[in-house]
């Protein structure tokens, strides 16, 4: 069933109002945090770049501003479910970017994103459905029990794999549209074979694709701006937050296989959640000859990247295009993956 003139305008309002924030509020907002000395170093530059960070707050904003203009049109608990989280995950990121939080303190603040989910589903039982959809198989049983289980996991996971994957310029900005459009394909998916969908759904990704695309103009190499823990979190909340929402959980995750993969990498490699700067070595370094090399020390986190550098040594540009071509292929995958869960 095709969108309604109503859900057109709808998707119109959710991608253009984060348009609007980011490219009439960055500028501004990047003078005001080298203005105030929030800079950090671009550790992947020969001449280490001080870029201004964290854009995390601005980020926050437009999202807001998005959903909210979804709920002005349209008065549905998804577009609220999705700003609380965004705060939520965003208020421990911030502390985060300015305080410093310990690597197991960060994953188990974050598990208080999931609250607001199951509140509002407990209010009006219909945010989310909760069964999971697998491709060729169909349906889980509905258990709430069980499933909010999986919510309040959801979090964390998904929030620290985003936020494992932000090393490099354009890496995660560009990671997150990409996934964001696998994301809206399996939702297209499920409203097509599903009688009276709720578009509301569809559009609340928008305004998350619509901040990551406006974000990576700036955040390309060279980066003007890096978003911090702030924003890479956020993204993360959300991403996991509208899959939930969506119903679509199993193709969501298949989107997100490279960063789903590469926190497992870090994780099993150093035995547990441990903040950057306090890890052995560095998994990569940049030599002389201005190119990325993995590290040959034992101490290093195994990374995606690092497999990656292990075959040759890589520029900055083309090291990131390669993830994103991982991430297009995951893309992909997910698609197929809509395509064998919803119209069997």
């Amino acid at each position: 069933m095709l969108p309604s003139v109503e859900a057109l305008f709808l998707f119109a309002v959710a991608f253009v109002v984060p348009c609007v924030v980011i490219f009439a509020s960055m500028p501004r907002y990047v003078r005001f945090l080298t203005s105030k000395g929030r800079l950090a170093t671009d550790v992947h530059k020969p001449q280490g770049n001080k870029v201004p960070s964290p854009a995390g707050p601005l980020l926050i904003l437009a999202i807001v501003a998005g959903e909210a203009a979804i709920y002005a049109i349209n008065e549905s608990s998804i577009p609220i479910a999705a700003i609380c989280v965004v705060l939520v995950a965003g208020a421990v990121g911030l502390y985060d970017d300015l305080r410093g939080l310990g690597g197991v303190v960060k994953p188990l603040l974050l598990t208080l994103a999931a609250v607001p989910l199951i509140l509002l589903e407990s209010v009006n039982q219909s945010l989310y459905t909760a069964q999971l959809y697998f491709p060729l198989v169909g349906a889980t049983g509905t258990h709430y029990i069980i499933f909010a289980i999986l919510i309040v996991a959801s979090m964390p996971i998904a929030s620290n794999a985003f936020n494992m994957l932000d090393a490099f310029n354009g890496e995660l900005s560009g990671f997150t549209v990409i996934a964001s459009i696998g994301l809206m394909i399996a939702i297209v998916f499920r409203a097509a074979y599903t009688p009276a969908f709720n578009y509301t759904r569809l559009a609340a990704v928008l305004p998350l694709a619509a901040t990551a695309l406006c974000f990576y103009y700036y955040n390309r190499y060279p980066s003007r701006i890096f978003d911090g823990d702030s924003g890479s979190l956020t993204f993360g909340a959300l991403f996991a937050t509208l899959a939930i929402i969506g119903g679509v959980e199993v193709a969501a995750l298949v989107a997100v296989i490279p960063a789903v993969l590469n926190s497992y990498y870090i994780l099993s490699s150093i035995r547990g959640f441990v903040e950057h700067k306090q890890m052995a070595a560095r998994p990569t370094f940049l030599a002389d000859d201005g190119k990325l090399h993995a590290s040959a020390s034992s101490g290093a986190p195994t990374t995606l990247v690092r497999m990656i550098l292990m075959r040759e040594p890589m520029g900055e540009k083309e090291l990131v295009r390669c993830i994103l071509t991982l991430a297009a292929y995951a893309c992909v995958l997910s698609v197929l993956t809509s395509a064998m869960t919803w119209p069997l």
